[in-house]
């Protein structure tokens, strides 16, 4: 697949008492998890992290902002800047239940015309599951020149095509978009894995 894979791993995890990327889920940290399925369906996997030590051991392109503090916005926007592919699926490093079939499905869903391709669960967008072209990164540094930092600032100034929650159902529906925050965040995914299993 002619796009690369962006995983989001540079945030201070304040909420989760330690670096959330290392927790563990049947026996595997949380961004191996997100790498084996990226690193599945991509040829390039770029890690944006704060600490690029910590990510040595895996096969990727290991970046680091260069907004430091903007939080997820300011590492798309790095990952984009490193990425030599124009279509980029972004994530972050604490979505457990993602799977190949759902990435590759939003990346085959980008239209020439489309700067990103976003799912919608519950009425709300997802923009931490989502493919955004490198189209993107200019109106990403103009939001953050103008000290906006949610990830959907510049989402006004794009092209962007919403996949509606019913055509995301079959790939596993609301629990792909399940992300860890907390201690507590991580004890519903033990137990969700469970249920999998």
């Amino acid at each position: 697949m002619s796009a690369a894979g962006i995983i989001l791993a540079g945030g201070k995890s304040s909420r989760f008492k330690g670096n959330k990327a290392f927790a563990e889920i049947s026996s595997q940290r949380l961004i191996e998890r997100v790498f084996n399925v990226l690193d599945a369906v991509f040829p390039k996997i770029i890690i944006v992290t704060n600490t690029p030590e910590d990510y040595q051991i895996f096969n990727a392109e290991i970046v680091i902002d260069i907004y430091p503090g903007r939080g997820p916005l300011g590492g798309m926007h790095a990952g984009l800047i490193a990425s030599p592919f124009e279509l980029n699926f972004v994530t972050a490093c604490d979505m457990p239940f993602i799977n190949k079939e759902l990435v590759k499905y939003l990346v085959d869903q980008a239209a020439v015309d489309d700067d990103a391709v976003v799912p919608v669960i519950g009425g709300y967008p997802e923009p931490l599951t989502a493919v955004y072209r490198r189209t993107c990164i200019k109106y990403i540094e103009k939001v953050i020149m103008a000290d906006l930092y949610q990830v959907k600032s510049f989402y006004k100034y794009i092209n962007i095509k919403y996949i509606p929650e019913e055509e995301l159902l079959g790939f596993g529906g609301e629990k792909l978009f399940f992300n860890i925050n907390t201690m507590d965040d991580l004890k519903i995914a033990l137990k969700m894995e469970k249920k999998i299993k």
